[in-house]
């Protein structure tokens, strides 16, 4: 009885003594939770959150960056959950409308007696090799980084050049990485970094170890607002190539003007230095280059031809004041990769570089809502890893309608192809959107055999089609020897009525020739190059001029010079006189450029 007397007292002073440090704040801190939506529609949001006194709410206000939440009295050993969920009518979280994944904040991200500032993006989720989150320094100067290439073509070795802060001071081709801030709504990452200086004048630069990978010039602290200890300055920053210093793509706490950029459906405008962007190569040949990728139906299409004719049907050239487009042969792409952002359109008309030619481009997606539901034909086909168990019931679980994370269904157990390691399985979902995003796993028939994978794989229905294929391949399982880390989810864009158009850079400007000896007729008039040869000897080869033909677009054209026939390919060395030649090139324009000199011929 005494021993019993006596854990009762020692659990009632625990009691007491944890309540006592509680209100008190002894070792805790309070967290805000500042959070990003892409499209800036916070309407309905909410989170869920654990981890001491944190729980799932209604977003507590909008600031300049987005939603934010307020957590007091946190203690600063435990780690702190959230994630950014759609609360339909303030009743709780509705798990198919979920904004990012498990952020899972770190125990000494906590301050004693401060308040942590935290940043989160739409699409973020805690992995091995990304946190999720950037936390602000309460006693620095602090800017937050964000880049997005639209091409999602991201070096392994992205990161700064930085100098003038704390905690990093990366040397000269070793770049200090970025991470993975979170995902757009087409599923393309978006990277991120937050640096803390002790005063002003920090920068750095967006590259990927030389000055070929450049993605930016400097980008200054003291440009971005932030002045005093606390505050966090943005720079949202847009991927505009490599070698790209200009500072037009980098957008100081500016995000509407960053977004019109980024995630605005255009036709990349022609780059005459890189040779790059949308412009006619020919007059028969336009490349194409799109501000976002475009997912492509040719890799999975089981009728190629239908699929190459979908792309090409993408595409129509129109001479400005007519109604009639130009009859296009094809249209070259990779026909591999599931997304594209270049393509080249081979005309059987021809261009005139005398004229004005605009290029459309129209997906031809659904944009608008259906009044009746549709009925959609969804079917899947999966390879298997080798380890996989003969026999294993393969099945999906997801939001789908008829599923509710439910493995091992029936109606979505798929059939083994053959004896190969291919399943497939068809089901039908219900639309109306334009575009229905559902998200799922593959498992072995339960929960404790899912697929390796550090995120739901997306599932992304049309409403104008009758029915669609995908293909899935699970890697591993988490159960059978899994590796280190989660594989990535495949990407699934969906874009909706993209339409867009640009008048075609058309080539008017012609090749250069250059003299570059002898050296008494370079940078002469044509009058005054004159080359003098001997009379009455056959001529010397050598007596030629050298010279150099280049172009604005097509580079180096000095191996198709030539001497036209003609008057201005005369030369006789038995008669003295004054003998005028042409020099001629053109490119693939058909731009021509003539040059003459004279060579006199004289008795010594």
């Amino acid at each position: 009885m005494k021993k019993v007397l006596l854990v009762l007292l020692l659990v009632a002073a625990f009691g007491l003594f944890g309540v006592r440090a509680f209100a008190e704040g002894e070792g805790t801190g309070n967290v805000v939770i500042h959070f990003k939506a892409w499209d800036e529609d916070y309407t309905e949001l909410g989170s869920w959150a654990w981890g001491g006194p944190a729980a799932g709410k209604v977003y507590d206000g909008l600031d300049d960056f987005g939603a934010y939440w307020e957590y007091n009295d946190i203690p600063i050993d435990v780690e702190i959950g959230f994630i950014a969920v759609l609360w339909p009518g303030g009743a709780g979280p509705n798990w198919d409308a979920k904004l990012t994944g498990d952020v899972k904040i770190a125990p000494n991200s906590i301050v004693e007696g401060e308040t942590t500032h935290i940043y989160v993006f739409e699409g973020a989720v805690t992995s091995d090799d990304h946190p999720g989150y950037y936390i602000a320094q309460p006693d620095k100067l602090n800017m937050l980084v964000i880049y997005y290439d639209s091409t999602g073509a991201y070096e392994e070795k992205l990161g700064v050049h930085a100098w003038g802060w704390v905690d990093i001071a990366p040397s000269w081709g070793d770049p200090y990485p970025m991470t993975n801030a979170g995902k757009t709504a087409a599923g393309l990452d978006v990277k991120a970094l937050m640096l803390s200086a002790d005063a002003a004048g920090a920068g750095l630069l967006v590259y990927a170890g030389d000055d070929a990978t450049k993605k930016t010039g400097d980008v200054k602290l003291d440009d971005s607002g932030a002045a005093v200890a606390g505050d966090v300055g943005i720079a949202y920053v847009v991927g505009k190539g490599d070698a790209y210093t200009a500072g037009d793509n980098v957008f100081y706490n500016d995000y509407a003007a960053f977004a019109e950029e980024a995630f605005s459906f255009k036709l990349m405008a022609f780059d005459a230095a890189e040779m790059s962007g949308t412009y006619a190569v020919d007059p028969q040949t336009i490349i194409v280059k799109t501000s976002a990728p475009i997912a492509s139906p040719y890799p999975t299409a089981d009728d190629k031809d239908a699929a190459r004719a979908i792309i090409e049907s993408w595409f129509k050239v129109y001479e400005t004041g007519s109604t009639t487009p130009l009859a296009i042969e094809r249209v070259d792409f990779a026909s591999s990769n599931t997304t594209l952002n270049q393509f080249v359109v081979i005309l059987e008309d021809e261009m005139d570089n005398t004229k004005n030619y605009e290029l459309f481009f129209n997906l031809n997606q659904p944009d608008e809502t259906l009044e009746v539901a549709k009925e959609i034909s969804v079917t899947i086909n999966v390879t298997v890893p080798e380890n996989t168990p003969e026999g294993a019931a393969i099945s999906l679980a997801g939001n789908i309608t008829g599923n509710g994370w439910t493995p091992g269904l029936e109606a979505f157990t798929a059939t083994q192809v053959g004896d190969t390691l291919v399943y497939s399985v068809t089901f039908n979902v219900s639309v109306t959107d334009p575009f229905t995003n559902f998200e799922y796993k593959w498992t072995r028939g339960s929960w404790d055999n899912d697929e390796f994978i550090a995120t739901n794989r997306p599932l992304v229905i049309p409403n104008n089609v009758d029915s669609i294929v995908f293909e899935d391949e699970v890697e591993a399982w988490k159960d059978i020897d899994a590796p280190a880390e989660q594989y990535d989810a495949p990407v699934r864009v969906a874009t909706l009525n993209v339409k867009a158009s640009i008048m075609l850079a058309m080539d008017t400007e012609a090749p250069e020739i250059q003299f570059i000896s002898p050296t008494n007729i370079v940078g002469k008039d044509a009058s005054e190059r004159i080359i003098e040869v001997a009379w009455g000897v056959p001529f010397n080869q050598n007596s030629f001029p050298r010279f150099r033909a280049t172009d604005d677009r097509d580079g180096d054209l000095t191996s198709f010079v030539f001497v036209p026939k003609g008057d201005f390919s005369v030369l006789n060395t038995a008669k003295e006189g004054d003998y005028t030649i042409m020099l001629q090139v053109s490119d693939k324009w058909g731009n021509v450029t003539q040059e003459t000199f004279i060579f006199r011929v004289v008795k010594e």
